[in-house]
């Protein structure tokens, strides 16, 4: 789908197989998104750029993800995606800067370009193709910090679960709930992974934008917001740089939860092996083939045995449940 951004408009052209390069005259930002076999060559009619394909966007050379190509620049960026569903992950994005235009292609629906674009709807596409990469990398930006901000507050509820002695549901934590709870924390970290890879594209990206617009047309007020998302990218990767920490934290935490669990379980057949050991005994030695056993010909005998083997049983426990063992 190719859309075509005017300056000060409010809503996006459509185009479709049908219209030739005339259609993309005027255009500030031209939106492709998921690009179809007709897309590339009238892009590469109006304009003379080269689409780029899927394969050149996930290159992941420093040199393939920013670089010149005549009087058009190209940056590719990691966005995160997928949040809500059951498969999150990062889709590359790239931005063609030119003179003229903003050239951005995609092959998802981020929710950092559905902001933006409600933020045209609102207030009207900037003029410069400039002005519209910096709001489109400000709703990047807004995205991210939402995206670690949610993931901080799964770190805090897994947190609690990891460290309370018992489940939501008032029963103990089981071996499913600990299972769910590794889960949860392999899907957190994977997330982090990715915005931190998502961080790291745009650093580059901020770095390089200022030779992309050629520094001397860029005003003061373009300088100081690009300044001011360097500072917020620096900020969000240290942010996500201690999520990660936390995280590791965690796991160690619940591995070692895990391990409390077992070593119970094992605590407690290792206790009723001793407990039950000298009753065995006894009645091992009773149930000797001797002659000449006395006890067998007494009458209080079998009671005496019985006895014996509670009582050799309720001196260990007794013993263990003192020292504090039990």
């Amino acid at each position: 789908m190719l859309k075509v951004y005017r300056a000060g408009e409010r809503t996006a052209a459509t185009l479709l197989p049908t219209e030739g390069p005339d259609a993309l005259e005027g255009a500030v930002w031209i939106d492709i998104a998921d690009p179809t076999a007709w897309e590339g060559p009238l892009l590469k009619a109006a304009t003379g750029i080269d689409l780029p394909t899927r394969a050149d966007m996930v290159e992941i050379e420093a040199s393939s993800r920013v670089y010149r190509e005549g009087e058009a620049s190209f940056m590719t960026v990691l966005l995160v995606v997928g949040l809500d569903s059951d498969q999150p992950g990062s889709v590359p994005v790239s931005f063609i800067l030119t003179p003229t235009c903003l050239i951005t292609v995609r092959y998802s629906d981020p929710q950092s370009f559905r902001n933006f674009g409600a933020t045209c709807a609102r207030a009207g596409v900037p003029a410069n193709p400039l002005d519209v990469m910096l709001g489109l990398m400000d709703a990047i930006v807004d995205r991210t910090a939402d995206l670690l901000e949610r993931e901080a507050a799964e770190i805090d509820q897994v947190s609690g679960t990891v460290f309370a002695l018992r489940a939501p549901s008032g029963k103990r934590l089981s071996t499913d709930d600990l299972t769910m709870i590794l889960r949860r924390i392999g899907q957190i970290n994977f997330v982090l992974n990715k915005v931190h890879d998502s961080l790291q594209t745009l650093m580059r990206v901020t770095t390089f934008l200022p030779v992309a617009a050629a520094e001397g047309r860029m005003d003061k007020a373009e300088r100081e917001e690009l300044k001011s998302l360097s500072r917020d990218i620096a900020s969000l990767d240290q942010n996500a740089s201690y999520l990660s920490s936390n995280v590791f934290f965690l796991l160690d935490a619940a591995l070692g939860r895990i391990s409390i669990e077992q070593n119970a379980i094992i605590k407690i057949f290792s206790v009723a092996a001793v407990v039950f050991l000298p009753p065995t005994l006894v009645a091992s030695i009773y149930g000797m083939n001797f002659e000449f056993m006395p006890e067998l010909g007494w009458q209080l005998g079998y009671p005496w045995a019985l006895g014996l083997m509670v009582l050799s049983a309720a001196i260990p426990y007794l013993y263990f449940k003192r020292r504090g063992w039990l």
